[in-house]
């Protein structure tokens, strides 16, 4: 998806929490996170794709990714990626975090999220921290990408092991945020 592509489907809907794709730079340090052997990855938010299809890229062949998206339009780009390790559900990242085994992704090596947590009540944020956390394997990781740290206090409530880098060859600036169960 070009640029000024990514920049409409945004401000048609509120809910897409970026304001531009995300740089190779954040990609690559997001994918940095994500360690050899990994077989199932859910990312919430999965946007565009552009974090979809350079996690298709690296993961072994027996491997699979569950992209969670609402937003129609970007849901249509990832239903175009042609891979059968790529599972597309089109639905509320709350509920996909309440239930994993139903979008097959029950014990999960890492979760990627891009969502906007910002737009969501304390209580719901903490709500999907508490079941990613739940929903993840022993010594599984969240990856959590956004604007500000406002997670961070969240996620160390919940995760053992809390780490953050910035990204600043971004627009804007990413915060990446990986918590280890």
């Amino acid at each position: 998806m070009k640029a000024i592509d990514f920049i409409k489907v945004a401000l048609k809907d509120y809910k897409v929490g970026a304001v531009a794709k995300s740089s190779k730079y954040t990609v690559r340090a997001i994918l940095k996170q994500v360690r050899p052997g990994y077989k199932l990855v859910v990312e919430y938010g999965a946007g565009d794709g552009v974090i979809t299809k350079e996690l298709l890229s690296r993961l072994p062949h027996d491997a699979k990714v569950v992209a969670v998206e609402l937003n129609k339009d970007f849901v249509a780009l990832l239903n175009d990626i042609k891979d059968d390790r790529l599972a597309v559900k089109d639905e509320d990242v709350l509920r996909v975090s309440e239930n994993f085994t139903a979008a097959g992704a029950k014990d999960a090596d890492t979760v990627i999220s891009g969502i906007p947590f910002s737009f969501f009540s304390p209580a719901t944020r903490e709500t999907i921290v508490k079941n990613t956390h739940k929903n993840l394997r022993p010594g599984g990781v969240f990856i959590v990408y956004q604007y500000s740290p406002l997670m961070l206090p969240v996620l160390k409530k919940h995760f053992k092991r809390v780490t953050m880098t910035l990204e600043p060859r971004n627009i804007f600036p990413y915060f990446i945020m990986v918590a280890e169960k």
